[in-house]
Parts: C-alpha cells; sequence; structure tokens
C-alpha cells in the first residue's frame, strides 16, 4: 500500500513538474512576442532586435531600439527569409569557415585595437563573437548568392572606344542591385506577410 502511495505521489510531482515546464514555456512566449509572418515562417520580437543589434554594431552606428530602426530590422528580415528560401531551394553552399573567420578578424582589426574594446563592443550590443560571426556568414553567403543569381542577368556595357568593359564591371554596380531589388519585390508581392503592429509600438 505504500508502495502504491509513494508512486501516486511521485506521479503528482512529474505532473507539477511538467506543468511548470508548461507554464514557463508559455510565459516565454508572452515575452518572446510574434513580429512577423513570411509565409509559414515565424519571426519574433528577439530576433528582430538581435537582427538591429548585429547590424549597429557591424556598421558602427550608435545602439538604437527605438520603433522606427526595429520596424526596418524587420524589414530587413523579412528579404532575409525570402532570401534564405530561395538559397534553400537551390543548395547554395555556405562559405567554408576559414573565409567567415578571416572575415571577422578584418571586422576586429580595422574597428578594435584591441580586445578588450572589441569585448566591451559585445557586452554593450548584448552579443556574442558567435552570434557576429554567424551574422557574417549570412552576409558572405547573400552577397555570393545574388553574384552568383543576378550577375549573368546584368547586360554588356556600351562600347568605349576601344575598350569593352567586362560584364562583371557592370554587375559589381548598380546593375546586380537593381535585378536584386525587383526580385524582392516580386517575391515579397508573392508571399504571405504580415507585421504584428504590437511588436512595433
Amino acid at each position: 500500500m505504500r508502495e502504491n502511495r509513494s508512486l501516486t505521489v511521485a506521479a503528482l510531482i512529474g505532473r507539477a513538474v511538467a506543468a511548470c515546464f508548461l507554464v514557463g514555456a508559455a510565459a516565454a512566449d508572452v515575452v518572446d512576442r510574434v513580429a512577423v509572418v513570411v509565409g509559414t515562417t515565424v519571426i519574433t520580437e528577439s530576433e528582430v532586435q538581435q537582427e538591429l543589434r548585429l547590424t549597429q554594431l557591424a556598421n558602427g552606428e550608435p545602439l538604437d531600439m527605438g520603433r522606427e530602426p526595429r520596424r526596418a530590422a524587420a524589414e530587413r528580415l523579412v528579404d532575409q527569409q525570402l532570401l534564405r528560401n530561395e538559397i534553400e531551394q537551390e543548395h547554395f553552399s555556405p562559405p567554408a569557415e576559414s573565409e567567415v573567420g578571416a572575415m571577422l578578424r578584418k571586422f576586429r582589426q580595422e574597428r578594435f585595437p584591441s580586445d578588450d574594446q572589441f569585448q566591451a563592443a559585445l557586452q554593450k550590443y548584448g552579443l556574442t563573437e558567435q552570434e557576429l560571426k554567424q551574422h557574417f556568414a549570412w552576409q558572405l553567403t547573400v552577397l555570393r548568392f545574388t553574384d552568383s543569381r543576378f550577375r549573368a542577368g546584368v547586360p554588356e556595357a556600351p562600347e568605349q572606344g576601344a575598350n569593352r568593359l567586362r560584364p562583371e564591371a557592370a554587375a559589381d554596380g548598380a546593375g546586380v542591385d537593381e535585378q536584386m531589388d525587383a526580385w524582392l519585390k516580386d517575391a515579397r508581392s508573392h508571399a504571405r506577410i504580415v507585421f504584428k503592429k504590437e511588436a512595433f509600438q
């Protein structure tokens, strides 16, 4: 009888612990609200804030978590999600770890004379070195994908005297950017994108 009672108590404790986890999960969902929905993908407020912190640190901008910067960060995440969908469909290879590491080292050398200053900046912006590294990895992936995807569609520049500009030269300018913008505009028009107003108040 005592053994059955012990099993019952253990079961009740287990249910109580499970309930606590459920309550904790529900609370986390409340804190990290949905900011944007792109198709079937949910972008949370914390993801928007992280994108903003990463961009501002990478660009050397002051930390600003205001409504308008957060909305701009959310718009960038929408474009990134549309690109990510396309990149995954085409099985585009990510950059090598060594390339990303070199990009991060160059950023540190150019912006922060000492490791202490770099670590202080990470702390100020509420980021980790790994998050910044992932940010650079994604940037490098997008740059290479857009270069591969849209460079071929850039028309050659007209002949100028004896010299003829290479398609690569034209693509390095506005050509690729214009095609990229047109592609994103078209992709947005065919995607279900919902911004949650309460996330940007």
